[in-house]
């Protein structure tokens, strides 16, 4: 059997994730890695955005046309937190999605760890794969604004992602440790799928330890981009704050210390292509936008293979 790391982040990563998780074969373990940056309390509720679209995704509960939530969720308390509150909710929880914030909360105020509550919300959702925080202990990302450090919920949803964006700040990184499960997978082939590098990959790469044990693993990224444009998402404003160029190319050389393979569109500029390559980076140009399971099945052979 052999095992694979998977690092992800939310609504970008969640195809791969699904295709990943149901196409791998029997003789692969894909162990996820979730990312913590966008964690945060709201209305005294602990909420864990990507974490729960990947738990979402593995457990086939996930709202595809959205990219996040629980399919046919309702919003009633939205509705009513609305009332109470006297203002617009900013940042939609269905009333399913809410239940499972709330007994996260539950947990954590009795001192369970985030990995522990995330196993067994995984456990009692069904989902078919292992899925863990990359560490328990509380990493946020900030963005630098003009309305000052804004968390990225507020930064992203609440405004828009239409803020210019001056800097990225990973409040706790310093002090916070990988789980013993994110360690372990490093030891294996690792895939990063994509998402937004800044917000989604760099909170979990960048913790003590991680990216030494990269370079001694082969690591897979599938770029987000096609030429200087985003999937989807604050990417391109995000990396701009760090000074990193918003193309496949600027992943490619955010990811150079480990990287081995990225994948690119088939649609990627040729520019781009050959001047990854001289960075010594093998590239596979194929379809990077899943639409259906024969995208899926395709997309995971030749992860597979390329590892």
């Amino acid at each position: 059997m052999q095992t694979v790391g998977v690092l992800c982040g939310g609504s970008g990563s969640s195809k791969f994730v699904s295709a990943i998780s149901n196409y791998s074969g029997d003789d692969v373990e894909p162990r996820f890695i979730g990312n913590v940056g966008d964690n945060f309390w709201y209305h005294g509720i602990l909420v864990c955005p990507d974490i729960d679209i990947i738990t979402y995704s593995l457990a086939g509960l996930l709202d595809t046309a959205k990219g996040w939530g629980i399919q046919n969720d309702s919003f009633v308390g939205k509705e009513m937190l609305s009332r109470l509150s006297g203002t617009q909710e900013w940042f939609s929880l269905g009333d399913r999605d809410l239940a499972v914030c709330l007994k996260r909360t539950e947990y954590y105020q009795k001192g369970w760890t985030l990995s522990s509550i995330t196993k067994e919300i995984c456990t009692r959702l069904g989902a078919r794969r292992s899925l863990t925080p990359a560490t328990d202990d509380p990493v946020q990302t900030f963005v630098r604004t003009v309305l000052g450090n804004l968390h990225l919920q507020e930064f992203w949803v609440k405004n828009g992602g239409k803020l210019d964006a001056f800097g990225v700040q990973y409040v706790g990184i310093k002090k916070a440790t990988p789980t013993q499960e994110f360690l372990d997978v490093c030891k294996n082939p690792v895939i990063i799928c994509p998402a937004n590098p800044v917000s989604s990959i760099l909170p979990s790469i960048r913790l003590k330890g991680i990216i030494s044990r990269l370079k001694k693993s082969r690591v897979v990224a599938i770029s987000p981009f096609v030429g200087g444009r985003p999937f989807s998402g604050p990417a391109a404003n995000l990396m701009r704050a760090l000074n990193i160029e918003t193309s496949s190319r600027g992943v490619a050389k955010l990811y150079s210390d480990f990287l081995k393979v990225i994948f690119l569109d088939k649609e990627e500029e040729p520019g781009i292509v050959s001047s990854i390559r001289d960075m010594g980076v093998e590239c596979v140009l194929t379809n990077t936008r899943i639409e259906s399971v024969d995208d899926k099945k395709k997309i995971t052979a030749e992860l597979l293979a390329a590892l």
